[in-house]
């Protein structure tokens, strides 16, 4: 990793390589995780009553079934897993990263700040605070700012809503699970 600032708890940038060998680490991180990721199913396109004329095999990966609602939860149990237990974070989401950072914290007993855009819906921010987590909302010019001032000022650990390889390598998890059920597929749609 490669810090932008010298301060190590500040915003990182991915510097690092997502290797095949990464990513089956990831997967065992991720479905060993104590935060209850689940093999999602996979349902053939011609199952739903989507109108398609096309020849070809798509497949929907259903990571609406997760925990919070999304693929997000994977990344965020590697990413977790691969910080100091009992950390103080913050980070910055207008959503599904973010109630994932909240369901993360409240599992591995972490504290935790998302700093939200003032237009995220109320309901996001109402749903991320029932986990125990601090919700701070900015407008969105600002994010960086008070991200930064969390940091500086109350010694948290800035872990990044995109831009982190951990989070990518357990994000990607999900791609194993797509190649066992259909190991050459022609379209996949996770959602």
């Amino acid at each position: 990793m490669q810090a932008i600032q010298t301060d190590t708890k500040m915003c990182q940038v991915s510097a690092g390589t997502v290797t095949l060998d990464l990513l089956k680490r990831a997967r065992e991180t991720v479905m060993s995780s104590p935060l209850g990721v689940i093999r999602t199913p996979m349902i053939p396109w011609s199952q739903t009553t989507l109108p398609l004329t096309i020849s070809c095999n798509i497949q929907i990966k259903l990571e609406n079934m997760q925990r919070t609602g999304s693929f997000k939860i994977r990344g965020v149990a590697n990413q977790f897993a691969r910080r100091p237990e009992g950390g103080h974070f913050v980070t910055m989401s207008a959503g599904n990263y973010g109630k994932s950072f909240a369901y993360a914290s409240k599992h591995y007993g972490t504290k935790g700040k998302v700093v939200m855009p003032e237009t995220a819906p109320e309901s996001r921010s109402i749903l991320i605070q029932s986990f125990g987590v601090e919700v701070e909302r900015v407008p969105t010019s600002f994010l960086m700012n008070v991200v930064n001032r969390c940091v500086q000022e109350e010694n948290m650990t800035f872990l990044h809503s995109y831009d982190d390889l951990d989070l990518i390598a357990g994000h990607a998890s999900l791609g194993f699970e797509v190649l066992e059920v259909v190991p050459e597929p022609d379209i996949v749609v996770v959602c």
